[in-house]
Formats: C-alpha cells, structure tokens, sequence
C-alpha cells in the first residue's frame, strides 16, 4: 500500500469512531427520563399525614414521588387541590373534567416544593390512581 492510500484508509477508520462516539454521547446525554410510573413511591397514605411531615422538614421531600389519598377542595385548568393545602398539576389536563369537588381520590405525583407563607404544597406530574 502506498502512503497515500494508508492515510485515507486511517482517516476514513477515524471518521467512523468519530461518529460512533458522538451518536454514544448524544443517546447517553439525551436519554428519557423515567416516567412517574416507573419511579418508586417514597410515602404513601392520607394527604393530611403527608401535609404534617412535609411542614416538620420539607428539604427531605423535595423531589419526591408520593402516593396520596384526599378530598378534592379546588379545581382548576391545570390541577386540582387536595385538601385546601395541596396543589397537584396533572400530568393529562383532560382528566379534570371528570372530576368533581368533595370526591375523594388517590392520586400519584412527584413533590416539586412547598409555600412557608401559604402553607402549600405543590406537586407535579400528577396521575389519578
């Protein structure tokens, strides 16, 4: 083989791994994220026991997936409110019309923060059990 031949060969060998890498690193950085179904429940029970152990340390429960059962106080566009005190964006804004206030109803979602001042606590991602 000449020289000539032996470089196109080494490029065209770098050019591959080039781009087997970058498709590796692209599927590795853009990955799904898991579904809230998927993920394990961190607390499960009444909406009022959750309330208290949220106001003694919030820190621990931030981002956190909770299984809650509560009465429907408030609905509106994107969510509902359980409780008075806890505000649930639903993931499939769809489902709010089937419900109605004061049914009550479990409900999986994934804690993103809680209101000192207001006293709420905001999840997300919420699914109707």
């Amino acid at each position: 083989m000449s020289l000539l031949k032996k470089n196109k060969f080494i490029l065209i060998f770098l050019f591959f791994i080039l781009v087997l890498g970058g498709y590796s690193a692209y599927k590795y950085t853009y990955k799904p994220h898991p579904s809230l179904a998927e993920k394990t429940v961190a607390f499960s029970g009444s909406a009022e026991d959750f309330s208290e152990k949220v106001k003694t340390d919030d820190v621990k429960w931030q981002d956190v997936v909770v299984e809650l059962t509560g009465i429907i106080t408030q609905i509106d566009i994107k969510g509902i409110t359980l409780n008075n005190n806890i505000y649930c964006q639903l993931e499939h804004s769809k489902a709010i019309s089937t419900l109605q206030k004061g049914k009550i109803i479990t409900i999986k979602a994934r804690m993103i923060g809680y209101d000192d001042l207001l006293e709420e606590i905001k999840l997300d991602q919420t699914i109707i059990k």
